[in-house]
């Protein structure tokens, strides 16, 4: 329904790199702040010199920590998990120094996950409410914590499970990108198996598609790419009042994910005709009522 794409993603496939980014703000700073955030990233993970630069401070946290007894606080696990939360680190310094430049730009920001596939395992960072999933024997987990008002209100037990679908505020974020020039970024690891699936979107998918029924189709798809459709079409027959961006890798083996992004919306329509496959799997009815409005984060517009 809308005629801008705030939405990033990326595809990095030498770096097993992956990244969902929904910007917010006026005019088209939203759309700048998400694909500044991509190519932040980018540059990040192709820089020699920067990796090089990232491992040796991983070697220095950790014999420091060492060297103090375990004293402290601890450095990261692994010299990727640095890696990636350095590269988000340094992609919210990137749009914060471009909205403090640009009048136009200012109070832009954007939400971000971002996975990394290394060996066995995925590392996973996340800042705002996209959100990462895993499905595994057909059962989905979510790898991330949502950042938004609605949650931490869950958290606080100020509601209850009842009352989020009449929460005024369910789409109000605490965390994001570019509105400071720090952030705390979220670190997740988890150990991939054979016939694992990750899916990466942004809250245009999750604002209308229910856990139950995004595992219905991740599990049922014949493909990466099916499930992709399947999932954007899902929300967009509810009502689809926002960019809706999926991103599926599935793990044929531990070491080779072989992903399958596609973004629904004027930037990225679907093919003509109906996707691969069999025929479309049975999804439960939706949810009663009108589509959810999006209400604008606190001083940001989204």
């Amino acid at each position: 329904m809308r005629e801008g794409n705030e939405d990033a993603l990326m595809v990095l496939d030498d770096e097993s790199l992956y990244v969902v980014a929904d910007g917010m703000g006026g005019h088209s700073a939203g759309e700048v702040a998400s694909a500044f955030t991509i190519e932040a990233l980018r540059a990040f993970y192709l820089s020699a010199d920067i990796t090089k630069k990232v491992r040796a401070a991983h070697r220095r946290s950790v014999k420091a920590w060492r060297d103090a007894g375990g004293l402290g606080t601890a450095p990261d696990a692994s010299f990727h998990s640095l890696r990636l939360r350095k590269a988000v680190e340094s992609a919210n310094m990137s749009v914060y120094r471009l909205a403090q430049q640009h009048e136009q730009l200012r109070d832009m920001g954007t939400t971000c996950v971002a996975v990394a596939f290394v060996g066995g395992k995925v590392f996973v960072a996340n800042v705002g409410d996209s959100r990462v999933y895993m499905v595994r024997g057909g059962k989905l987990i979510r790898l991330t914590e949502d950042h938004s008002l609605l949650n931490e209100y869950l958290k606080m037990n100020l509601l209850q499970p009842d009352e989020v679908e009449s929460f005024p505020y369910k789409n109000v974020i605490v965390r994001a990108l570019g509105l400071q020039d720090q952030v705390t970024v979220d670190i997740t690891t988890a150990t991939m198996r054979f016939g694992d699936q990750v899916l990466l979107c942004s809250d245009g998918l999750t604002d209308l598609v229910r856990d139950e029924e995004i595992r219905v189709v991740m599990a049922e798809s014949p493909s990466a790419e099916s499930a992709c459709y399947r999932l954007a079409d899902l929300a967009k027959a509810r009502g689809g009042h926002d960019n809706i961006t999926t991103l599926v890798v599935r793990t044929h083996d531990p070491c080779k994910p072989v992903p399958r992004p596609v973004m629904a919306g004027p930037a990225g329509p679907p093919p003509a005709g109906p996707p691969p496959g069999p025929a479309p799997v049975s999804i439960p009815p939706p949810p009663p009522g009108p589509a959810p409005g999006r209400p604008p984060l606190v001083g940001v517009p989204r």
